[in-house]
């Protein structure tokens, strides 16, 4: 029986090494994204357990405007053992619930390692779940919640330290759990966005300044005609701490050539009838998600058994996508971020360009 059933934590009628219903895809996970403000590196970090499948898996990617090393690694879970967050030499830590997170990177065959410890500046935001149901079937039931703070800690890349400091380092952290498409299985899941009126695309922002930060989701078709759409801030301390729902989103996303993305100007519509403002310019580096296996690589997607343990690496360089077909996908753009005389940092992912 795993070691966990002897904890009062239950929250079904069996043991904690299943979840309430039997689908496969079922996960629980974590995503960590630092921006350096100069814009010359960013690094993701997860690490995932996905209980039906008796399965742990992780990913480190570290990238610089020139090149994008990918770490992976995937377990089998041992006597349920979910709340171990290692896998390989991808390792995180919940120092305070909440508010403080240490990540790791270990030995490993890139070369690169990394210790860092983050701290929240806000609030965390209150779990929103999402849901779509096609004929009876889930294509989504999860949950989620964001918070963003700043990061202290080391770096080794390519024989050289760098200080990770809290004055240049920001981080946002991501928290979800439940049912999703995409993990676990290979299925064709289009008939299943068609019919939900779900969209062909997507587009996925985490960023802060000093007054707030802000979360969206926003699905939509390929002449931009917005479906699915789901967002939040949260105010700072000084501004009351709140969480307000954005009722509203008016995106002017610029690109150039092949959909290149340069930027963005965004209107915020909160409930409450104000409207906040920020643009967002691009900075050059972007973490190209299909390193960290979102969309699959080689017929194996997030959640697959790989067997006891597995460790892959892999070195793009060049990374951008319109040099390198391997690295097209979903990308997190390090976006800088102007809120009036404010100025933050934070991620503008898209599914689709460059």
């Amino acid at each position: 029986m795993p070691r966990l059933d002897d904890l009062l934590i239950h929250q079904n009628y069996g043991t904690l090494d299943n979840v309430v219903e039997p689908d496969p895809r079922f996960f629980d996970r974590f995503y960590f994204n630092l921006q350096d403000i100069s814009g010359q590196l960013s690094i993701s970090q997860g690490i995932g357990v996905y209980p039906n499948m008796g399965v742990s898996d992780g990913f480190s990617c570290i990238a610089t405007p020139e090149f994008q090393i990918n770490v992976r690694a995937s377990r089998e879970l041992v006597n349920g053992d979910r709340d171990i967050m290692a896998v390989g030499p991808v390792h995180a830590e919940v120092v305070e619930p909440m508010t403080t997170w240490r990540f790791r990177l270990d030995e490993n065959e890139s070369g690169a390692r990394y210790d860092i410890t983050y701290t929240g500046s806000f609030e965390a935001m209150e779990p929103k779940r999402l849901v779509s149901m096609v004929d009876g079937r889930r294509v989504w039931d999860w949950t989620h919640f964001g918070h963003v703070g700043r990061a202290s800690g080391w770096l080794e890349l390519d024989g050289t330290r760098t200080e990770i400091t809290p004055d240049r380092h920001y981080v946002l952290r991501d928290r979800s759990w439940g049912v999703r498409p995409g993990v676990a299985v290979i299925e064709d899941i289009s008939n299943w966005f068609t019919s939900a009126n779900w969209g062909e695309r997507y587009n996925w922002c985490v960023i802060q300044v000093e007054s707030f930060y802000l979360w969206y989701f926003q699905t939509h078709e390929r002449d931009e005609t917005p479906r699915f759409f789901e967002s939040m801030i949260r105010w700072s301390t000084a501004k009351g701490g709140g969480q307000e729902k954005v009722a509203k989103l008016v995106r002017r996303l610029r690109f150039e050539g092949n959909e290149h993305f340069l930027g963005a100007e965004v209107d915020l519509h909160l409930e409450s009838g104000r409207v906040l403002t920020i643009e967002m310019e691009r900075l050059p580096t972007t973490v190209h998600l299909k390193g960290a296996n979102y969309g699959g690589r080689d017929g194996i997607y997030q959640g697959m058994r790989q067997g006891p343990l597995k460790i892959m690496v892999d070195r793009w360089e060049p990374a951008d996508s319109r040099l390198n077909p391997a690295s097209l996908g979903m990308q997190d753009h390090v976006v800088r971020v102007k809120y009036g005389e404010e100025t933050g940092y934070g991620i503008c992912e898209l599914s689709y360009g460059s």
